[in-house]
């Protein structure tokens, strides 16, 4: 269980730095990616609010293993990872930089598949 929890809570911290690394690009474009398509992605993860999943996967994860919220909270975490990479997808000429990024996050995010 140990293993479980530790495994949500690097998922939850790949989460923030996920949405610090838009922001921070949003700030100062580091990188010369397109500001309007990393607004689009920046208002998708606030839509799906990944900030709250974040934190909720930190707060349950905390103490106890509870993999049934925990599960719940992915799968939310999902729905707007998919929505996002596909985005990335079809812009990738103009946000290359972020599909590292998303490759880790999705992977991390199958870890915790329904059996």
């Amino acid at each position: 269980m140990q293993n479980e929890m530790e495994k949500a809570n690097l998922l939850a911290g790949n989460i923030k730095n996920f949405i610090a690394f838009i922001n921070k690009n949003l700030e100062k474009n580091i990188f010369y990616m397109d500001t309007g398509k990393l607004r689009q992605i920046q208002l998708i993860a606030e839509d799906f609010k990944f900030h709250i999943l974040a934190d909720e996967l930190i707060r349950i994860n905390r103490f106890v293993w509870d993999p049934k919220y925990t599960n719940y909270l992915v799968d939310q975490f999902v729905k707007g990872l998919t929505i996002i990479d596909e985005f990335v997808q079809r812009n990738y000429n103009s946000l290359y930089m972020l599909t590292g990024r998303l490759y880790t996050l999705k992977n991390l995010s199958s870890l915790f598949s329904k059996d």
